[in-house]
């Protein structure tokens, strides 16, 4: 760990982490009506391709996933992706390849002054979140959701240089590229242990 970075400073280790999870509330109400918008039919998946974008307007390297890389994910059978995106991104919704469908939530999610409420009211019916590393990623992993995490291949220090599991979250899981830039290699192998999972 860095001298620089803040866990460092406050003298936090692996063993402090994580702290007791969740560690986030959900609003019962907004669960309850999120339940019947959703429904009970097939793998329900919540996805998020695209981060936070630099001061400047650029998408920050490696926090933005082509949406239509997912596609992998959608030729396991009873597998329904539900986008989790907001703001920049979701222009790609408009554009998927053949085939490809991604569910969206409505113009009224998560459009009130209280951010990612929401949010985790769906996530609470969603049988895994699948994202890039953003901020539903956080939010997934302090609601204990089950999360796969798909990485660039030299991450944010938080994540580490190697292995697939994080102690800041004990329900995510990590796909790092191989190399750098190869989304295809991570949702291939994310793909397979889908086909597994869905099983």
């Amino acid at each position: 760990m860095c001298p620089d970075e803040l866990p460092h400073r406050l003298g936090i280790t692996e063993a402090d982490c994580p702290l007791p999870i969740p560690y986030l509330a959900e609003d019962a109400n907004r669960a309850a009506e999120w339940k019947q918008r959703i429904g009970e039919r097939g793998f329900k998946i919540g996805i998020s391709w695209q981060g936070a974008l630099w001061q400047g307007g650029a998408a920050i390297t490696g926090r933005a996933i082509p949406l239509p890389v997912f596609q992998a994910l959608t030729q396991i059978e009873g597998v329904r992706l539900i986008s989790l995106q907001k703001g920049r991104g979701v222009e790609q919704l408009s554009s998927l390849p053949p085939g490809m469908a991604v569910e969206t939530l409505g113009e009224d999610f998560d459009a009130r002054s209280d951010a990612f409420v929401d949010t985790v009211a769906v996530m609470e019916h969603l049988d895994l979140i699948v994202t890039c590393d953003t901020s539903i990623a956080h939010v997934a992993g302090a609601r204990g959701r089950p999360t796969w995490i798909a990485l660039k291949h030299v991450p944010e220090w938080r994540w580490m240089l190697e292995g697939e599991t994080t102690p800041w979250y004990p329900s995510a899981r990590l796909f790092r590229q191989p190399t750098r830039g190869d989304w295809s290699s991570v949702f291939a192998k994310m793909a397979s242990e889908l086909r597994t999972l869905v099983r």
